[in-house]
C-alpha cells in the first residue's frame, strides 16, 4: 500500500529581501491545498443539456495554518507586512512543493482548561499555486 504520512509537512516563508526561505516549527495543522474552478455556462441553443467550462479557480478567501504557540514566532509573523513568498513542502521521495505569494495575519485560538495554546496563521493568496 502506498501513501505518504503527513510527519514532516513544512510551512516556509520568505519575506521582501530575503535570499532564502525561513522553516517554521510547531506546525500542527495545514489547509487544503489546490482549488476550485468555477463552472461557467455556455449553453448554447442547440445543446440538449447545459454545457460548463473551467472559469476562475478559487483557492478560498485565506489559507489557515495551526500552529502551537511559541512567542518567538508568533511574534515575527504577527510583524510580517506585506506580500510573503510562502512554500509548503510535503515529505519523503515523492515529495512536492506547493508554493505561492500572499499577505498574512496571525490570531491566538480559543482556549479552554488544560488546553494547549495555539494560534492560527491566515494567508490570502495573491498569486497562483504552483505545484513542483
Amino acid at each position: 500500500m502506498a501513501g505518504t504520512l503527513s510527519k514532516g509537512i513544512k510551512l516556509s516563508y520568505k519575506a521582501s529581501g530575503d535570499n532564502s526561505y525561513t522553516d517554521l516549527s510547531d506546525l500542527q495543522e495545514i489547509p487544503d491545498l489546490g482549488g476550485t474552478s468555477d463552472s461557467v455556462e455556455v449553453t448554447t441553443l442547440d445543446d440538449a443539456a447545459h454545457m460548463y467550462i473551467n472559469g476562475l479557480k478559487d483557492y478560498g478567501d485565506s489559507l489557515d495554518f495551526t500552529f502551537l504557540y511559541a512567542k518567538t514566532q508568533y511574534t515575527t509573523l504577527y510583524g510580517l507586512s506585506g506580500t510573503v513568498a510562502w512554500k509548503v513542502t510535503f515529505p519523503g521521495t515523492s515529495a512536492h512543493t506547493f508554493s505561492f505569494d500572499g499577505e498574512c495575519s496571525v490570531k491566538i485560538n480559543g482556549v479552554g482548561v488544560n488546553d494547549a495554546i495555539t494560534y492560527t496563521l491566515s494567508i490570502k493568496p495573491s498569486s497562483a499555486i504552483t505545484v513542483a
